[in-house]
């Protein structure tokens, strides 16, 4: 059975792309006060049925003295010992009855949990896609751009020095230069 300490002491290693260390927290923090509180009702109830088990045991000693001082006196002992036994299973019932339940909801509980945990995995995943998608595509476009820029660096003319009129000034060559790239 797993026990709010159980809850308190667990530790999980950190992951990238993993659940929000936060939320992991805050639910843990909730399923230890809900153990908390079940944890302290079962008590609860474990020590009202003590106390019934020991007035049983008590009125049973009471039987063997009644006996022994009257006779009329032993009907009705037995009447009370079996009302107390009919009353002590009754509590027990409901105290079984009422553990179940909260079992119960607990479980049912624990099950919502996981449901909406699935359903923010399932989240998670589609974002993760979707950001790989997106990767993808700018990486995609990337390759695309640089290979114009390629394409165009190839296309331009090999300049030779021959070619060039050494008498240009420096001022007209950067005036060509940023006629071209206009």
């Amino acid at each position: 059975m797993i026990t709010s300490r159980d809850v308190r002491n667990k530790r999980f290693e950190k992951a990238a792309f993993g659940y929000k260390q936060e939320e992991i927290d805050e639910f843990l923090s909730q399923l230890e006060a809900e153990l908390d509180e079940m944890e302290r009702e079962r008590t609860e109830a474990n020590n009202k049925i003590q106390i019934l088990a020991d007035k049983v045991r008590e009125y049973m000693k009471d039987e063997d003295a009644l006996k022994d001082a009257l006779l009329g006196a032993q009907k009705q002992g037995h009447a009370v010992i079996n009302e107390a036994n009919i009353k002590a299973e009754e509590i027990l019932a409901q105290a079984q009855a009422k553990a179940d339940e909260l079992e119960d909801e607990a479980v049912r509980q624990h099950a919502e949990a996981m449901e909406r945990n699935r359903a923010e995995i399932a989240k998670e995943k589609e974002s993760l896609i979707d950001a790989r998608r997106q990767v993808a595509e700018f990486k995609k476009s990337l390759f695309d751009m640089y290979k114009a820029h390629l394409e165009m660096i190839s296309s331009m003319p090999e300049a030779y020095e021959d070619d060039y009129d050494m008498t240009e000034t420096a001022e007209e060559i950067a005036a060509a230069v940023a006629g071209k790239n206009e």
